[in-house]
């Protein structure tokens, strides 16, 4: 038995694919995007559902024959001083290559990776936002790579901020968490009974600055 199902972009454009009933998320993802001659592309079903997963089954996600809408993303590239991060808003990879120790490799998190909204980055190491308002980190610790000590208050996270050695974060609160470095803005505990209702951070390649409500 196949499945059968109608993919359509936007302009109007549409394709019909008789599928093995053993396809994933993932597979139509790829067949759509040879077709259709784009790069990536997002896959909405006519309830308005996203397919996030590229591991679920088609046969489980889908109602047979269902329409599906595919609509075209473009790919963002962020980058530490010897790695690239390649992602796509609201994506759920991201394909990482050049110095391991740096945050060429993802791999340890990868699992993780659901949804990334933003990818901030340190001098070695990368922070994503991720559309439950978690972050996810990577690369070399020394630089923000491991956000373990404060996995626990990254909740809710509305911004990521960067110098070279550490990250901190805005939480829906107005709160600030930081990581990395502590001679580089990695401890904010010395100020942190004044940083509440942040609405925005920026960073020299040392410190932070944080603008409050009033």
């Amino acid at each position: 038995p196949m499945l059968h199902i109608n993919v359509s972009l936007p302009s109007g454009r549409n394709e019909n694919f008789s599928i093995p009933q053993s396809y994933k998320v993932g597979d139509l993802r790829v067949l759509a995007q040879k077709c259709f001659e784009q790069g990536f592309l997002k896959l909405v079903t006519s309830e308005g559902h996203v397919l996030n997963d590229p591991t679920e089954s088609l046969q489980t996600a889908l109602q047979d024959p269902d329409h599906i809408t595919a609509i075209s993303v473009q790919a963002r590239l962020a980058a530490t001083a010897s790695a690239f991060a390649l992602w796509c808003c609201g994506g759920d990879r991201i394909v990482t290559w050049g110095s391991a120790d740096h945050g060429g490799d993802s791999s340890r998190v990868q699992e993780k990776l659901r949804g990334v909204q933003q990818v901030q980055t340190t001098w070695n190491a990368f922070a994503a936002i991720l559309s439950d308002g978690s972050v996810v980190t990577w690369g070399d610790p020394q630089c923000g790579g491991d956000s373990s000590a404060v996995e626990h208050q990254l909740k809710g996270v509305q911004q990521v901020q960067a110098t070279a050695y550490a990250f901190s974060a805005i939480l829906s609160d107005g709160s600030v968490v930081a990581w990395g470095d502590t001679a580089d803005g990695g401890d904010c505990s010395a100020v942190q009974h004044q940083l509440q209702n942040v609405q925005r951070l920026q960073a020299t390649n040392a410190a932070f600055a944080a603008i409050l409500a009033d």
